[in-house]
């Protein structure tokens, strides 16, 4: 019978990984807007010489969503980057050790980050910060790559809790 820890991180991990899915799906949107805008903003401009006004605005603040939203759905995939030619060669359990300990000091990087961008929201929402163009607040924004953030850093939390189950597993 499965121990009551085993329980509530496998209840996690389905809470977190529904949030990612959740998550990566309004950046795919947002990428699908981003796409649409920029394709309806050059239609206008080459036939009707009337371009969509604060599309650079617009382009930008759909941007910033598609790359942090995904960014947790990305590392739940392991989709990032890594090189280890050298870690490669390494036995499981030793590879498992190192990769338990890369997540964790990512995981760590990625409070500070969110932490700042909490930081950085509240600074924007106190001076009023809006786009010069659209008039659309920044702090949404800010606060929605925090959160992106937090998810990110949950997902590298239960990866480090998984890398050393199989580190430590005989």
């Amino acid at each position: 019978m499965p121990s009551r820890s085993t329980i509530y991180l496998k209840q996690a991990e389905k809470h977190v990984w529904g949030a990612c899915k959740v998550f990566d799906a309004i950046a795919g949107i947002s990428l699908i807007a981003v796409m649409l805008l920029i394709v309806l903003n050059i239609i206008l401009r080459a036939f009707f010489k009337s371009p969509i006004l604060g599309t650079y605005e617009y382009v930008g603040f759909l941007t910033s969503l598609t790359v942090s939203l995904a960014l947790a759905h990305c590392a739940l995939k392991n989709g990032h980057i890594a090189v280890g030619f050298l870690v490669a060669k390494l036995p499981d359990r030793l590879r498992a050790g190192i990769d338990a300990m890369t997540n964790a000091v990512s995981a760590v990087f990625f409070i500070f980050c969110a932490k700042h961008m909490l930081d950085y929201g509240r600074s924007f929402a106190a001076s009023g910060e809006v786009g010069l163009t659209t008039k659309i607040p920044f702090y949404p924004f800010v606060y929605g790559l925090a959160a992106s953030l937090i998810l990110l850093c949950l997902v590298l939390f239960l990866r480090t809790l998984e890398m050393i189950g199989m580190a430590v597993r005989r």
